[in-house]
């Protein structure tokens, strides 16, 4: 099949929630999915994530296949399966992603995208991922919430909110999430949950350089004051 042949199909009215793994970002499609945002999964929830996982395998597989190749001809055929199945609902529909920067691909074929980016401690993310014997991810910590914040940066509907200001439900959050339409059900927070606080695991300068960037930005983004 010729290049030419296959073109992108347009995303009508996609919610995105993006972040690095272990950072909160199933927690974060519980909260969309209370505000009638409706997410298509494959995978049913175990004792690392016990409200599900939200992904679909699909969508899992092609983000790193888009890294890796950009929009060849089997990608865009294959993206534009999870526009179609995401098109179906009549309502907004979500997407989990936590290879970051392939939500630029979505941003490209989307008529309305809206961003929930998430982030957490680095430190309490390494710990988190250890703890299920993963020591590393294919993008680093670092490259990741950088994407994320260039996400910020050029998805006008976008916030930056943090794992933890979530669990402490914070007087932002809910704030933030009405700032892109989203009026979120924030009684589903089960701080009991969480599996891994205030970790001494070793993280590096550039990282607590980029944690207290990303704090910035959640401030401005949800207009903290």
């Amino acid at each position: 099949m010729a290049q030419e042949d296959v073109k992108a199909k347009v995303l009508r009215n996609g919610v995105i929630v993006a972040g690095h793994p272990r950072s909160g970002t199933s927690l974060v499609c519980q909260l969309v999915e209370s505000a009638g945002v409706k997410f298509p999964s494959d995978f049913e929830e175990d004792e690392y994530n016990q409200g599900g996982y939200y992904e679909l395998a699909l969508s899992k597989d092609l983000s790193k296949r888009l890294l890796e190749q950009a929009m060849t001809v089997e990608n865009t055929i294959d993206m534009n399966k999870i526009v179609d199945r995401l098109n179906s609902y009549r309502g907004p529909a979500g997407l989990k992603l936590v290879r970051i920067p392939a939500i630029f691909f979505y941003r490209h074929v989307a008529k309305r995208l809206r961003a929930v980016l998430v982030y957490r401690n680095p430190a309490d993310v390494k710990a988190s991922m250890l703890r299920r014997g993963i020591s590393r991810f294919s993008i680093s910590w670092v490259e990741n919430n950088n994407a994320l914040i260039a996400a910020y940066e050029n998805i006008k509907e976008s916030i930056i909110i943090s794992y933890e200001s979530i669990l402490a439900k914070e007087g932002w959050v809910e704030e933030g999430f009405k700032k892109l339409g989203l009026n979120v059900d924030l009684s589903i927070i089960k701080p009991e949950r969480r599996t891994q606080q205030r970790s001494r695991v070793l993280i590096t300068e550039e990282e607590k350089q980029l944690y207290k960037i990303l704090q910035e930005l959640e401030r401005e983004s949800c207009c903290i004051k």
